[in-house]
């Protein structure tokens, strides 16, 4: 077994920046599933026959974690995302979880590319999450919807930041690869 001096220089440098790709990534999805709800249920009342009732009823009551509770609500009540979205969500968590506890002995071992498809899993539930949101939050403007948008393809910020990290940790494989 390797050890973190046992590294390069370019190789420690590829994996630390692996590493904090992932948790910037990670915390982009959870700034997209967790804040906008929370946005919405705050100081808000909604009236008898609304569809929605308080936070707590709603969302928390889902999962005693909140982020949980989170995709739940996305996936159960807001049919936002679907169980592979929350699957490859939770995978990156783990994964996320995994190298922000445990980076000094994990990073010797890392290999970058077999985690590419954990990227591209939560990258397709990503641009759902977004897609939904910009056509929640502006899809219904009328202004919006005379001017011929595709509203299937559009992308709110957070995906096309998430999207500059997705293709950072592919610059890394490529760099390791020698291409």
């Amino acid at each position: 077994m390797t050890s973190v001096q046992d590294l390069s220089p370019d190789e420690l440098t590829r994996v630390l920046a692996y590493a904090g790709f992932v948790l910037v990534g990670f915390e982009l999805l959870k700034s997209m599933i967790v804040n906008p709800i929370k946005a919405f249920y705050a100081d808000t009342d909604f009236g008898d026959g609304m569809p929605f009732k308080t936070y707590e009823k709603d969302v928390l009551s889902r999962h005693r974690n909140e982020f949980e509770a989170c995709l739940l609500y996305l996936r159960d009540f807001m049919k936002a995302i679907d169980s592979e979205d929350v699957l490859a969500i939770q995978a990156l968590r783990k994964h996320r979880n995994d190298l922000a506890h445990d980076l000094v002995d994990r990073l010797p071992a890392l290999r970058i590319d077999e985690h590419q498809s954990l990227f591209e899993g939560v990258y397709r539930a990503l641009f759902k999450l977004s897609n939904y949101r910009v056509r929640m939050e502006i899809g219904a403007d009328p202004e919006f919807q005379k001017m011929g948008i595709n509203w299937e393809s559009v992308k709110g910020h957070e995906y096309l930041l998430f999207e500059a990290v997705v293709q950072k940790v592919k610059l890394l494989n490529l760099k390791r690869d020698g291409a």
